[in-house]
């Protein structure tokens, strides 16, 4: 996994090819080193915030050299927008997903896509995420918008595919747009504890629990046939 990886390259236990003494690095040292960077990199901005980053912090963290990251990105805007980028549609961050329930059983389903999406959405390194696309969604605009909808593309899909299978059997009725209802499900779950997240906001976990077991039920008494 992604977090296990940078684990250990942050405490030294990770390997790293060698180029040869004297020669370029392989395409696969490169290739490394590009990954050693943007995991490293979406660290420290986590960690320190935009603004206070510094591309010589990167580049120490990821045991290189400022010069290096000023050939593969020409600015500390460029590295910022790729990384964030490249973490979003990981699918092992913050954390791995898990996987996709049985779609027989709509609710079991449905509660399982509505835990996994809030678990993502406070997890700490999705909330430090989500702060500093808020704080810089003026400057970043396109960046911003990526970072609330990339994470919820897979678990659309799947919610759409389970919707369409019930209502073929007739056990559920759909009152508009399936796209339109997965993502009205997934935002009812999972964007109010995710802006409050980002506030500092955090319900206990019982209660959070109680929320979401609300969310599921609600969205599922919208689909029944009067």
């Amino acid at each position: 996994m992604l977090q296990v990886w940078q684990t250990e390259i942050m405490s030294g236990t990770g390997t790293r090819p060698r180029s040869p003494r004297g020669g370029r690095p392989t395409r696969g040292q490169a290739a490394q080193l590009e990954q050693d960077i943007r995991a490293h990199a979406l660290a420290v901005f986590l960690e320190q915030g935009y603004e206070a980053t510094k591309m010589d912090a990167i580049a120490s963290a990821a045991g290189t050299t400022k010069a290096t990251l000023y050939a593969r990105f020409s600015s500390k805007e460029a590295l910022f927008q790729e990384v964030v980028q490249w973490a979003i549609v990981q699918p092992d961050w913050p954390i791995r997903e898990s996987e996709p329930p049985d779609l027989d059983d709509l609710e079991v389903a449905l509660r399982a896509v509505a835990q996994a999406a809030v678990r993502r959405a406070l997890h700490p390194s999705m909330v430090k995420l989500a702060r500093i696309a808020i704080a810089k969604a003026d400057r970043f605009p396109d960046l911003a918008r990526q970072t609330y909808a990339a994470p919820t593309f897979p678990r659309r899909r799947f919610v759409v595919q389970l919707l369409e299978r019930h209502a073929a059997t007739g056990a559920i009725a759909l009152p508009g747009d399936t796209a339109m209802l997965a993502e009205l499900f997934l935002g009812l779950v999972a964007s109010v504890p995710a802006r409050l997240a980002s506030l500092g906001i955090l319900r206990e976990p019982e209660v959070q629990e109680e929320h979401t077991e609300l969310a599921v039920q609600v969205f599922l008494r919208s689909l029944h046939r009067c």
